[in-house]
């Protein structure tokens, strides 16, 4: 394969994202408006103010989405606001500055956040296998995951997964200003992006390793990788009292989610609570709290089988996530927290089992079922995360 069939230029590269990234939203917005129309949504107050806008948009502005539209119109206001990091927001607000009402404006930050997602995401597989099908599967299984209708929703996901897939996609091409600005902004996002950090750092160790050095001048650009973090401790400090405001939230709001490292003894309780809901034939809890647990193990193990096949930075990325997320005492929001683990992507499509076409179709079918059922479910302000 040629240099210029392996590495596109970008603008050819946006137009192939386009497509699917099209067909995605059009599944996912035709899903949660064909299952509102037919199944009555109970909703409370919280959401009145969304009862003039079309469906298609009331069906991605659930739970978490308040808030950052709150934050993106008014600021951080409540004590439990500082948990949601600011950069998601911020960019809201910007897009609605142009005269778009905040939750098209949200609604528009995360499709396009998504195309970012899913170009360098292109990227990232072409450089990785030098192979068209094999990205053209990463991309479908990415967009066709259990959790990848959160990439449509007023959530972080499509940004972080967008800031995180360039940061990895400048590093593998050792354009490294580029991939530690990339992380900076990262960083404003949500906490988890000190585990992308990490990863980072250590694939470019591993780069200057092979070449016999540990640290060069382009090692000094992880200097900025902190600023966003820093500027959010900043702003925590000057306007809110506290620059650990984002940490204090938890305490009033979310106090469910309590700081554990004892990863074993978490496993044993969901797995436990898990059973105890298929003893009970309780099919819908069954399904919700089994997402994450199986999201969780079934990564675990892609990762754990694939290590040899891998560059340490994948590794990295994919066994810091997976213990970070595992640090809470539960793993509600697993399932959403693995959208990032494009390592795991890669090492199942590029498996020898998957390259046979009637196997990935099947993988793709079952993954595709499950998000539109979990996109259903969420647009019916259950939770799936």
């Amino acid at each position: 394969m040629s240099d210029q069939q392996a590495r596109p230029s970008p603008a050819r590269g946006i137009l192939q994202a386009l497509l699917p990234v099209a067909l995605w939203w059009v599944v996912v917005v035709t899903a949660t408006a064909v299952s509102w129309a037919s199944m009555p949504v109970g909703l409370d107050a919280s959401y009145d103010y969304l009862d003039d806008y079309p469906v298609w948009v009331q069906s991605l502005v659930r739970w978490d989405s308040n808030y950052y539209l709150r934050i993106a119109e008014h600021g951080y206001t409540s004590p439990e606001m500082p948990a949601f990091f600011p950069l998601y927001p911020l960019l809201v607000h910007l897009v609605a500055m142009t005269g778009l009402a905040y939750p098209y404006a949200g609604a528009l930050v995360s499709l396009l956040a998504t195309l970012v997602a899913v170009f360098f995401l292109r990227r990232l597989a072409i450089d990785h296998f030098g192979s068209e099908l094999l990205q053209r599967r990463a991309v479908t299984l990415f967009l066709f995951g259990p959790a990848a209708f959160f990439l449509a929703a007023v959530y972080t996901e499509a940004v972080f997964c967008a800031l995180a897939f360039a940061a990895f996609s400048f590093a593998r091409r050792r354009q490294w200003f580029a991939a530690c600005l990339a992380l900076g902004l990262l960083t404003a996002t949500r906490l988890p992006a000190i585990v992308v950090v990490g990863a980072v750092l250590v694939d470019h160790v591993a780069q200057n390793l092979r070449e016999r050095r540990v640290v060069t001048r382009s090692t000094a650009w992880f200097l900025l990788t902190p600023l966003g973090l820093a500027g959010y401790l900043w702003y925590g400090a000057r306007k809110l009292g506290d620059p650990l405001a984002f940490l204090r939230a938890y305490d009033d709001a979310w106090t469910y989610q309590v700081f554990d490292p004892n990863i074993a003894a978490t496993l044993w309780h969901v797995v436990t609570e898990w059973w105890g809901f298929v003893l009970a034939d309780d099919l819908e809890h069954v399904f919700r709290n089994g997402l994450g647990l199986f999201a969780w193990l079934l990564c675990l193990v892609v990762t754990v089988v694939s290590v040899r096949e891998q560059p340490a930075g994948f590794t990295a990325l994919s066994l810091g996530t997976l213990v970070f997320v595992a640090l809470n005492s539960n793993l509600q929001a697993v399932n959403r927290y693995t959208l990032v683990l494009f390592p795991v992507l890669f090492a199942v499509v590029g498996s020898r089992f998957f390259r046979d076409e009637s196997r990935f179709a099947a993988l793709l079918a079952a993954s595709g079922s499950v998000m539109v059922l979990s996109a259903v479910l969420f647009t019916h302000a259950e939770w799936v995360g």
